[in-house]
């Protein structure tokens, strides 16, 4: 019988000691009596079943079933590495890199061609990305390094190929030309490169690559957007994407397996398992990107708000490290559930309050320089304000993506997503000028709003920090 079936029996003189002659076959290597709440957890027990039918919560009753273990060796649990805050911290400003060279872009191909190509190659590099890099991870995870490395050669050859395609057909719908599809391959390039050198924790050799666009792209806004100047940001542009993907070629050169047994191949039913992630980077991609896109060559004080987003993307990154490598700390040191449930809350919103907090900086910092030149207007304020709600949705969305409520995430972000077009549509005109920007804003409240209500649920679950 299943020992958390809730038909079963209730609590007898030794249910405990069914419950553990059921589970200890599974258990050959158990570790401590985490390992054994994970398992009672993924099988459907909760604290309330636990409590009718063995007279404890998951937790006690987990000590208990550990302590009636036969002896066996006891080997302490090894912790992942955690990423140094320096190099999480670069992610913002590397990930940055090619919107310096988005000014140069608008004069060599105009407005419109800008905004479909960097929509193109926004969205395809994202979502391949995301894809790619949690297909490398779970490969990693698995021991299997070379594999790893391969998938990432044979994706990123196969995703500038697909760039190579898309751009090539969007081409033939309005202007652009072949300088269309040279921008999308070259941004979709740099986006799956960085991946890659991020993947290895090359952050230094990326930031080195990327400094002829960044150094001629700050130069050239600095310099007031002169058209003659273009030419040389856009060779600058094409050269750092060609380094970054030499050097992530470079990066995934032979890297050995493991000696033992031969491995099973498990490559298909990792891509598979990739789905919902990709899903998942989908529906955020067109949420951003139908938002966004107006504002591209809108006024620079509109234009320039995402800035403060993009640039603190990494402290998003290193606090929700931080949060999780505290959330395994305190649950091997607290007695009950309960108490766990409430402290991970405490550190889950301390953890979000200082990541905002840094975004929010980074956004006084902005409007302190759109004031002092004489263009800060309210539209600008408030799509600041819906920018850093976004940000604090994706550090709540990570936490849950980590955690495999995929079901959840993906419930919400679809159904904002939805109702923001809808609500885009129907309403932005009655708040002109720029009436998307409330809806942008409450559609991110929205969003932030039901991804914690969600982890608010389902944070007290011990199986995502084992």
């Amino acid at each position: 019988m299943n020992p958390v079936d809730r038909t079963g029996t209730p609590r007898g003189p030794d249910a405990v000691g069914t419950l553990l002659a059921t589970l200890e076959p599974q258990l050959p290597t158990a570790v401590d009596e985490l390992q054994i709440a994970t398992l009672l957890e993924r099988r459907g027990l909760t604290d309330e079943e636990a409590r009718r039918r063995y007279g404890q919560d998951v937790f006690d009753l987990s000590r208990t079933l550990f302590l009636r273990l036969p002896s066996r060796p006891h080997r302490p649990p090894a912790e992942p590495p955690t990423p140094r805050a320096a190099k999480l911290l670069a992610h913002g400003p590397l990930y940055a890199v090619p919107s310096l060279v988005y000014p140069a872009v608008l004069i060599a191909l105009g407005g419109p061609a800008l905004v479909r190509g960097m929509l193109l190659a926004t969205t395809l590099g994202w979502v391949w990305g995301m894809g790619t890099s949690v297909a490398a991870y779970r490969l990693l995870g698995q021991g299997r390094p070379r594999a790893a490395a391969r998938l990432w050669r044979r994706l990123t050859l196969l995703g500038l190929g697909v760039a190579v395609a898309d751009a090539a057909l969007l081409a033939t719908t309005g202007d652009g030309g072949t300088g269309l599809v040279a921008f999308v391959v070259a941004q979709v390039g740099y986006q799956l490169a960085s991946g890659i050198l991020l993947f290895y924790g090359m952050e230094a050799r990326l930031a080195l690559v990327a400094l002829p666009a960044a150094g001629l792209g700050t130069a050239y806004i600095l310099l007031g957007f002169d058209a003659d100047r273009a030419a040389p940001v856009l060779a600058a542009g094409a050269a750092t994407s060609t380094l970054a993907l030499g050097a992530a070629w470079w990066a995934t050169r032979a890297r050995g397996e493991p000696t033992g047994p031969a491995r099973p191949d498990t490559l298909r039913p990792t891509l598979i398992g990739t789905l919902p992630c990709v899903c998942y980077a989908m529906l955020s991609a067109l949420f951003l990107m139908f938002n966004s896109a107006r504002f591209i060559t809108a006024p620079l004080e509109l234009a320039i708000t995402v800035a403060p987003l993009v640039l603190g993307m990494g402290v998003l990154e290193w606090r929700s490290h931080r949060f999780h490598a505290r959330a395994v700390a305190l649950l091997r040191r607290t007695a009950a559930t309960a108490d766990f449930r409430r402290l991970a809350w405490r550190l889950l919103l301390r953890e979000l309050g200082l990541g905002m907090l840094a975004l929010t900086a980074l956004g006084a910092v902005l409007l302190a320089v759109l004031a002092s030149a004489g263009i800060l207007t309210a539209r600008s304020v408030l799509l600041l304000g819906a920018y850093l709600l976004l940000g604090g949705a994706y550090f709540a969305g990570y936490i849950l993506v980590n955690h495999g409520e995929f079901r959840l995430v993906l419930t919400a972000v679809g159904a904002v997503t939805a109702l923001d077009i809808a609500a885009t549509l129907a309403f932005s005109s009655h708040f002109a000028p720029y009436g998307e920007v409330p809806v942008f804003l409450a559609g991110c409240l929205t969003l932030l709003a039901l991804f914690l209500t969600a982890l608010r649920l389902t944070i007290g679950r011990v199986a995502p920090y084992r």
